[in-house]
């Protein structure tokens, strides 16, 4: 019986998740797709100045679908890329910064950089701000 309890929600996981997917408008999803590659000719410039192979990646969970429909938040996850490739102009900043696998841009009220496991999460709202200054000095003292 246990069983059946746990196959069933998992079914209503796999519906629910497909489902969103299905929900998102094209206008939504080629906007991502647009974006996403914009992100990844982005992060290819900064592997290729400061030699490491980040990868990059937006969670649009965490950001209002209307508003990143008006705006690019690959210019704000822009300020990561840059913060890392500010650091990686001197021997020893390229050797701190391989320590960074791994970007994570991400929708916040308030603008935070905290990295785990080679993972640096960037949060941020989409309102003008100093975001690279907030990671180049978050790096410096945790690298």
């Amino acid at each position: 019986m246990r069983a059946l309890q746990i196959i069933g929600m998992l079914s209503l996981i796999v519906i629910a998740a497909t489902h969103s997917a299905w929900a998102q408008s094209l206008e939504t999803r080629k906007m991502r797709a647009e974006q996403e590659a914009a992100l990844g000719a982005q992060v290819a410039l900064t592997n290729k100045k400061c030699g490491t192979n980040i990868t990059a990646r937006i969670d649009w969970t965490t950001f209002d679908e209307a508003e990143v429909l008006t705006k690019h938040v690959t210019s704000w996850c822009q300020a990561a890329l840059d913060a890392v490739e500010d650091l990686c102009g001197d021997a020893l900043g390229k050797e701190a910064v391989t320590k960074v696998k791994s970007i994570t841009c991400a929708g916040a009220a308030t603008p935070a950089a905290a990295l785990k496991d080679g993972e640096l999460t960037f949060s941020f709202s989409l309102t003008p701000n100093q975001n690279k200054l907030l990671v180049r000095t978050y790096l410096e003292k945790n690298l």
